[in-house]
């Protein structure tokens, strides 16, 4: 027996893991790669500067903060699925309340902060925490491909959701679009939550992961064990550095790209970058078993650096869409890196608080790149100077992973 089948049936674990296809859909589609289409819908409705608006969505990097710790904790506890239903609801609820301010319901400028803010707190409920906590009990071999094919959702919800989203405002209107995504949010996850998503009976994942499964719900170790850990340090520290600038890019994708190729053409560019994403991510998913994992981040850091270098250099549209290619082979393969790192690192015990804690030190960066990508264009009216600091940090992840990666194993 291998773990990962059980007598003649098809294993469970690939149910889970196509449950959480379904769950990374919507959390990329709606919670990621949905927010560049928002600045641009939401500034021609209510006519607020890309600063403020970048400044909302910060805010929703803000909250995930507090939840990744809170909701961590959560599922060491009880599983993923109460996380799961926390964040499938607040998500749909961010949706009703972008809705809300383009019927004229809501228009204050403090309304938009608590909208994007409670909508944060939800996504990682939605996404890579909770998705990563539903598969490591089913998986170990092979826990690099079922993430990757969990995970490949969130290509596939970039892909989609953002043209689809950008179509149906131009022909219906932004307010019934996100009434009718938040709808669909509840209808599709529901059912995955409540009859494919649990964690296995006894003997269900082989005797070796039952034993895992067994220790990391038992023990839920403090936070202060992973504060001491200079492991954990390296991995948070580059994986922050690089998810900061992967969601400075991507959040301001859109904007970036308008200005050249239309609204359209830039969500189309988002599509490419989407779909790019999904065959970097199971290319990472077959590799993560044969390859050191710090060498496959670095290169993946590298990657996307090189397509934001592209992106600088030219304005030809051919090349634009060439730059969102490369720059988003690695979108999915810098999700999956931290889950990864973290527990070949450190193993699968208190995996929920440790990710949390990874996860909330991550989201800060991510929503200061946001909210300054924002601000830094507001000032000098470009994106050159944030793209510049972008992908410095990029290549500064890179370094610091390698490090970590080289360091004599007794030390680590």
């Amino acid at each position: 027996m291998n773990g990962e089948r059980i007598g003649h049936g098809f294993y469970r674990g690939w149910w889970i893991a196509a449950g959480c296809f379904v769950l990374a859909f919507f959390a990329w589609g709606i919670g990621f790669y949905g927010h560049g289409f928002y600045i641009v819908a939401l500034g021609r409705s209510t006519g607020w500067p890309t600063t403020l608006l970048s400044s909302a969505v910060a805010a929703y990097w803000l909250a995930n903060v507090a939840s990744n710790l809170i909701l961590g904790r959560v599922i060491d506890r009880f599983g993923s699925r109460p996380a799961i239903v926390y964040g499938m609801f607040v998500m749909a609820g961010g949706c009703f309340g972008m809705a809300a301010f383009d019927a004229g319901l809501l228009n204050a400028r403090w309304q938009l902060f608590a909208v994007f803010a409670v909508m944060g707190s939800g996504y990682p409920g939605l996404a890579t925490m909770a998705i990563s906590a539903s598969l490591i009990p089913w998986f170990k071999k092979r826990l690099g491909f079922a993430l990757g094919l969990g995970l490949t959702g969130a290509s596939a919800g970039g892909a989609i959701m953002p043209p689809v989203m950008a179509y149906l405002s131009g022909s219906y209107g932004f307010a019934a679009t996100m009434t009718a995504v938040g709808i669909l949010l509840i209808v599709s996850a529901l059912p995955v939550v409540a009859f494919v998503i649990r964690g296995p009976k006894a003997g269900e994942a082989g005797r070796e992961l039952g034993v895992i499964v067994s220790a990391a719900r038992l023990e839920r170790p403090p936070l202060g064990r992973f504060l001491a850990d200079q492991r954990f340090w390296f991995i948070t520290v580059a994986c922050s550095l690089s998810l900061g600038a992967q969601v400075g890019f991507l959040m301001h994708q859109i904007p970036l790209l308008q200005g050249v190729l239309g609204l359209s053409g830039a969500a189309l560019a988002v599509s490419i970058a989407a779909f790019s994403g999904a065959v970097g991510r199971l290319a990472l998913g077959l590799l993560s078993g044969r390859l050191p994992l710090p060498l496959l981040a670095a290169g993946s850091y590298v990657t996307q650096a090189l397509g934001m270098v592209i992106l600088l250099s030219t304005e030809a549209v051919p090349l634009l869409y060439l730059a969102s290619a490369i720059a988003g082979f690695v979108i999915g393969a810098i999700t999956m890196l931290p889950p990864l790192l973290l527990v070949e690192s450190i193993g699968s015990s208190g995996y929920g608080t440790a990710y949390g804690l990874t996860a909330a030190i991550m989201f800060v960066m991510a929503s200061l790149a946001t909210a300054a990508s924002g601000w830094l264009y507001d000032f000098t009216g470009a994106y050159r100077l944030s793209l510049l600091i972008l992908l410095s940090s990029h290549v500064a992840a890179s370094i610091l992973i390698l490090w970590h990666g080289q360091r004599p194993r007794a030390a680590r």
